[in-house]
């Protein structure tokens, strides 16, 4: 009863009568009872001419059912016939109730009868409705009723694979079994046929996924299929509902077909395109890392072979492996360049380092920090090795042996250059300060120089921060004490007897207290230090702004790399704590920023120098020092009437700007002392340049715009597409630099309706050098069958899209139009 009153209240919300014949007078009982709303009922008793006086004299806009005790009549004995053809003649067996439920016209009536268990359940019906519109054809609706089936959003045959293979591969029969129950199985395989040749006798989909990965695997066995099957490969792949399958099914697909050993003879330009097995990237890496170590392939190669593999489905799950040997690669080559350097003097030489020769270390430290990463990963043995042996003795042995010769010729410590960080006071804070202007000073304790490059480097990708990098040499010995009074305003340093505490003008300069003190009584204006994990604490919007209120001058420490490195359980993990540093600095700027802080310097106490193997016996020094030692390191030793060996350098404390009678011993090159317990990987106090070269950052927030992003345009040659592949040339139309940045794009074909008609190409665009020739990237894109069927000759569009910061989602950026012209002839593939 229920089923009838919702379905005549839904007709006649298109027709104003509806005729209903009850042949059999089986239905009389729930027709007297039905009630519908603004509808008048008539039964219909030999009294035709009243009917038709009253529903189109009397009352011509009203609605009426007009309901038969029988079988319909004859034509010719039909008084309303007229009227039955004009309006609507209400079905009450069950294929027409759902056709009625639906909206279905009477021709439907052999598809819902041949999908009858299809139709019984209220649900299937209710949502196979939302997808139903006017003109819908008998194969439209039977796509419909697939999506359905498979509970995808999409009406798409690409779409119901994806779902199918994602039960499949959970072992789940349900969509086999219902295809069968519902009667669409024979529909289902023969669509999948028609459009991509599959031959089958006794289909099934796991048979049907091994030919298509066949098909478009550069190894793979030759198949009936159409090219435009690689669309089902490249769409799975972008599909985050089941992406995850892709990876099963080719994992299962790999050992099915024997991969590996098709990959055993590869070369990588055989397999650099492939996109469908892990294995192939594991092929790529294993034979880049034999050619790294082997030093067979050039830096730039390299860098051209991880490129291409960038957009490539496995590129996120071993992207850590790509990058260690991008930075062995680059590491090897800036070895082979720049060991043998001369040095000239200590000025020249330092400023050398902080152009270029930085980046060495800092190669080395991101080769460290990803190789971890793969939780070294065996893949990368022979890599890491090479790459310890090449550091430790063609860098760090080979430039500071050269570098020592510098340092055997000071008599003193050059604290009056320019860059001396005994003038940090002076040359850096003070002409701020003398503006009125707040200054925030934050020092990383152990923050080497390479480290504060990358920082600089990613505040220029922060918009409205304008950052400058300098360097300064450190005080020596380069220890903690001893940089941090360095930093702070002072007239003289000394050393307290019998320790290694530094005092700036007689005051303690160790800890808050003593840093606060000394900066109220040298500055002259309000001036306070602070921890960073204090001042972090802080609420921007409330205390931290009455906070900074306060204050004209506010130095905040933090001391998280020096704490990790120096603690020998804890010291290979150094590398981790100089990235969680980076981090926490660029939040602690954006903060100060929140609280109205516009300058800013970022700068260290001093660098360290690690090597992450163990180290050889031959990395001690056996020094044969004596006297009255005040402390002792792995790099220093502060005492008096000290006596040293040819292993170390002596100075005296005048010597370093020391107003104290002390000796102080460096050991040479990059010796360590043997020091009983302490940590040897990490080190500091000596004379080397990882050590004594120390960022200067200076930070400040503007107002205007400071970044932008490339442009990506394209090549058109013509407008219109002829074949099933489109081929087409992308141009990062300016360079990637500290202000212009990278662009990711995903590129895609579209119909005017919105159906995608190709693959979809992903590509981030940051070359950063080359002219606009080699700023070019081709990308071939596969047209779908429906491009040279129901689409052709109509306009398309090649969509650029970009990602939508923090989601997993796109906005559009570019649009370019053409018109489909292919020829018939397209639809075969190659005989």
């Amino acid at each position: 009863m229920n089923n009838i009153a919702e379905v005549l209240q839904k007709r006649f919300e298109e027709h104003r009568i509806i005729f209903w014949y009850d042949t059999k007078v089986e239905l009389l009982e729930q027709y007297q009872e039905l009630s519908l709303i603004g509808v008048e009922k008539i039964h219909v008793q030999g009294n035709e001419f009243e009917v038709k006086y009253i529903t189109h004299k009397q009352r011509p806009q009203d609605k009426f059912l007009l309901y038969f005790s029988g079988p319909k009549p004859a034509h010719e004995d039909n008084w309303l016939l007229d009227m039955e053809l004009a309006y609507h003649v209400f079905q009450t067996d069950q294929e027409a109730m759902f056709m009625q439920e639906m909206g279905l016209d009477s021709h439907f009536k052999d598809l819902v009868n041949e999908h009858l268990e299809f139709f019984k359940a209220k649900d299937r019906r209710a949502k196979l409705i939302e997808l139903l519109v006017e003109g819908d054809s008998h194969k439209q609706i039977r796509y419909k009723m697939l999506s359905v089936l498979f509970g995808t959003e999409h009406v798409s045959l690409t779409t119901y694979i994806h779902a199918y293979s994602a039960a499949y591969l959970d072992g789940n029969e349900k969509y086999n079994r219902d295809l069968e129950r519902y009667n669409l199985k024979d529909f289902y395989w023969s669509e999948i046929k028609q459009q991509y040749h599959y031959q089958s006798d006794n289909p099934s989909l796991y048979d049907f996924l091994l030919e298509v990965f066949h098909t478009n695997f550069v190894f793979g066995k030759k198949t009936n299929l159409r090219r435009d099957s690689k669309l089902i490969l490249s769409l799975w792949k972008d599909t985050i509902l089941y992406r995850e399958y892709f990876a099963k099914v080719s994992e299962k697909i790999a050992a099915d077909i024997s991969v590996e050993d098709k990959l055993n003879q590869a070369t990588i330009e055989d397999i650099i395109q492939d996109d469908l097995f892990r294995l192939t990237d594991l092929k790529i890496i294993h034979e880049l890392s034999e050619f790294i170590s082997n030093e067979q392939i050039t830096n730039e190669k390299v860098l051209n072979y991880v490129k291409q593999r960038e957009n490539k489905f496995w590129y996120n799950e071993v992207a850590n492996l790509y990058q260690s040997l991008i930075f062995a690669s680059e590491l090897i080559s800036l070895i082979r360049k720049y060991s043998q350097v001369n040095h000239t003097s200590f000025e020249a030489s330092t400023q050398q380092y902080a152009d270029t020769l930085f980046e060495i270390d800092q190669c080395y430290r991101k080769f460290v920090w990803y190789y971890r990463r793969t939780n070294q990963n065996r893949i990368l043995t022979t890599i890491a090795d090479k790459v310890e042996k090449v550091y430790t003795n063609d860098w760090l042995w080979a430039y500071n042996n050269n570098w020592q010769a510098v340092i055997d010729q000071l008599s003193t410590w050059p604290n009056e250059l320019k860059s001396g960080q005994k003038r940090f006071f002076t040359n850096h804070v003070k002409p701020i300060i003398d503006k009125k202007q707040r200054l925030f000073v934050i020092i990383s304790d152990a923050f080497r120089y390479e480290c504060g490059v990358e920082l600089t480097k990613k505040l220029h990708t922060e918009n409205r921060y304008h950052a400058t990098i300098s360097h300064a040499i450190s005080s020596l010995p380069s220890y903690t004490q001893l940089g941090m009074a360095s930093l702070l305003p002072h007239s003289s340093l000394s050393i307290q007897d019998n320790s290694d505490i530094v005092l700036a003008d007689g005051i303690v300069s160790s800890g808050i207290q003593g840093r606060t003190k000394i900066l109220e009584k040298n500055v002259g204006i309000r001036a306070t230090a602070i921890k960073a994990e204090e001042f972090m604490k802080l609420n921007t919007v409330k205390d931290g702004r009455d906070f900074v209120k306060q204050y004209d001058l506010i130095y905040i420490y933090h001391n998280r790399i020096d704490k990790v490195g120096d603690d020998k359980i804890s010291e290979d993990k150094v590398f981790e704590a100089v990235d969680d540093e980076i981090q926490f600095l660029l939040e602690m700027l954006k903060k100060i920023t929140n609280m109205n802080g516009n300058n800013m310097i970022v700068t260290a106490d001093h660098g360290f120098m690690y090597q992450h193997s163990d180290l050889d016996e031959s990395d001690y020094n056996e020094s044969a020092h004596s006297g009255e030692i005040w402390k002792e390191n792995r790099r220093f030793v502060i005492g008096k009437n000290l006596k040293n060996d040819i292993s170390t350098k002596h100075f005296k404390g005048v010597d370093l700007g020391i107003a104290t009678d002390v000796d102080v011993l460096i050991p040479k090159s990059i010796n360590r002392l043997r020091i009983k317990g302490a940590g040897a990987k990490f080190i500091h106090g000596g004379a080397s340049m990882q050590e004594i070269i120390i960022p200067v950052i200076k930070i400040t927030k503007i107002r205007q715009n400071t970044t932008t992003q490339v442009e990506v345009d394209i090549i058109k040659s013509t407008d219109r597409i002829t074949t099933n592949i489109l081929s087409v040339s992308f141009i990062q139309t300016d360079l990637v630099s500290e202000q212009v940045l990278p662009r990711t794009i995903r590129a895609s074909i579209y119909a005017e309706d919105g159906e995608l008609l190709s693959d979809q190409f992903r590509y981030n665009f940051d070359i950063q050098e080359g002219t606009e020739r080699l700023r070019e990237v081709k990308h071939s894109f596969q047209l779908s069958a429906k491009a040279s069927n129901k689409y052709k000759n109509q306009r398309v569009k090649l969509v650029l899209e970009e990602p939508l910061e923090d989601t997993s989602k796109w906005k559009h950026y570019k649009d370019f139009y053409y018109t489909l012209n292919i020829s018939f002839t397209n639809d075969f593939d190659d005989f």
